[in-house]
């Protein structure tokens, strides 16, 4: 009998601090609606200073637990996917383990395995991927593993990155039955090239980035990654044609999200590349003018050239994108806006936040995720909604937690970013939460950090 895996549970963690982007954009002598409108982001979530990574995911990882009622010895594995790590050795799942620890006791984790994976925003797909491949083996030992996406989305002032800033964790909390997704391996694609779109040196504390390059990367993989997803869909006789429609296959999608446009950009290319050469396809035409030519011209060339963008701006104007965009999509960003990016953890908090939105019975759905990294990879997957997930979506309380966020102001925002804070002036007084106590100064200990929960 076939093994069912998927996810059991999702838990977040958000900042408490919040910055404004129409206040960030004044500050910086910009056109609010540059932001708001433009890119889609109204609010930045912002670490406070005793805040890193490591907390973030301690802090996502133990609200997971403690709503589950789970014990050390259920888990198998507590596997992180960071782009924010403060090591380049030691990964951010031991800090984890050390942090929780102070909570249930030394030693207690002592058994489980803990690695950190490392590929950008879609870092946290592929742990996910792995953890489910070792479930589905056979070979746990415990009834559950955790994976956790944590990052910190952190660019220079006054560039261009800067308004799409944030900070969030995602735990996922997977093993066999899942109540709320079971996992479709069979179709899982990826789209993968070696790009210079994004990366961050080991030397520098932010991203060194071609934005505009960036986005026909994305573009440009997501599209591998659903040719190949298409083509197992077709051989599993789950489509009756490759010209069939995969999008009429699935009912809810989440993209990873620098931006919430970005998320409306690639919607739109799916469909344009899904629905080419079907009976609707002239008729859309009618109403964008048509497509343009790409002849001479790489993918990513073709896919940031002024006329696709054009073409696929009105595109997006259609009845037809306005419609499938509404009832599959548009509910997985209005979390997004009120935090920004937050790499690993981004694709996960689309999914915390179509469950919360969601009216319509989910039971038996198809929920696509769409997720990418930058260097650059793309992963295409899906999952089917269980009988029991309404139990799991009662507790996922993102929406909640935003709206208890404290604002800061611009000032106290650029005191963060340059750290000009000590670890003791922090912007609001931790409590019940983990923190970064202090970091290391000695010759044996330099740049070694050290974690305590405040009470």
């Amino acid at each position: 009998m076939k093994t069912l895996v998927g996810i059991d549970d999702i838990a977040s963690y958000v900042p408490k601090l919040y910055l404004e982007a129409e206040e960030l954009a004044k500050a910086r002598g910009i056109d609010p609606n540059k932001i708001v409108k433009g890119i889609g982001i109204e609010q930045l979530s912002i670490p406070d200073v005793y805040e890193d990574a490591a907390t973030m995911a301690a802090m996502a990882t133990l609200r997971l637990m403690e709503k589950n009622d789970l014990q050390p010895k259920d888990i198998d594995f507590i596997h992180v996917a960071t782009e924010s790590s403060p090591d380049a050795a030691k990964p951010i799942s031991c800090y984890v383990l050390g942090m929780l620890e102070q909570r249930y006791g030394g030693g207690s984790f002592a058994h489980i395995g803990a690695p950190e994976t490392k590929f950008a925003c879609v870092g946290a797909t592929y742990a996910m991927i792995d953890r489910l491949a070792y479930l589905a083996s056979g070979w746990n030992q415990r009834k559950y593993a955790i994976v956790v996406g944590t990052d910190i989305a952190k660019y220079d002032i006054n560039s261009s990155g800067e308004p799409t800033q944030g900070a969030a964790a995602v735990a996922l909390l997977l093993g066999k039955n899942p109540r709320l997704m079971v996992y479709e391996p069979a179709f899982t694609s990826f789209g993968t090239v070696d790009d210079r779109d994004f990366f961050r040196p080991i030397e520098h504390t932010t991203a060194v980035y071609d934005g505009h390059y960036s986005i026909g990367c994305y573009l440009r993989n997501m599209r591998i990654a659903a040719d190949a997803y298409k083509k197992k869909m077709f051989n599993s006789q789950g489509l009756k044609t490759l010209q069939s429609s995969l999008n009429d296959q699935i009912d809810l999608i989440s993209f990873h999200c620098p931006f919430p446009k970005m998320v409306e950009y690639a919607f739109a290319s799916f469909l344009i590349h899904d629905w080419r050469g079907l009976p609707k396809w002239n008729k859309l035409l009618d109403s964008t003018g048509p497509e343009p030519d790409r002849a001479g011209m790489s993918d990513i060339e073709f896919y940031i050239s002024k006329k696709y963008s054009a073409f696929r701006k009105n595109f997006t104007k259609t009845k037809e994108f306005l419609h499938e965009y509404e009832e599959k999509v548009v509910n997985s960003l209005s979390a997004l806006k009120l935090i920004g990016n937050s790499y690993t953890a981004s694709v996960w908090l689309g999914v915390i936040n179509q469950f919360e939105k969601q009216r319509d019975d989910l039971e038996g759905k198809r929920f696509g995720i769409g997720s990418y990294g930058s260097g650059s990879s793309a992963i295409i997957c899906s999952f089917i909604v269980q009988p029991g997930y309404k139990e799991v979506v009662t507790n996922l309380n993102l929406m909640g937690a935003l709206s208890q966020r404290h604002r800061i102001s611009i000032e106290h925002y650029e005191r963060l970013h340059n750290r000009k804070l000590e670890l003791h002036e922090s912007i609001l007084p931790p409590k019940n939460e983990f923190t970064l106590d202090h970091i290391g100064k000695d010759r044996n200990n330099i740049g070694y950090r050290y974690y305590k929960f405040i009470e």
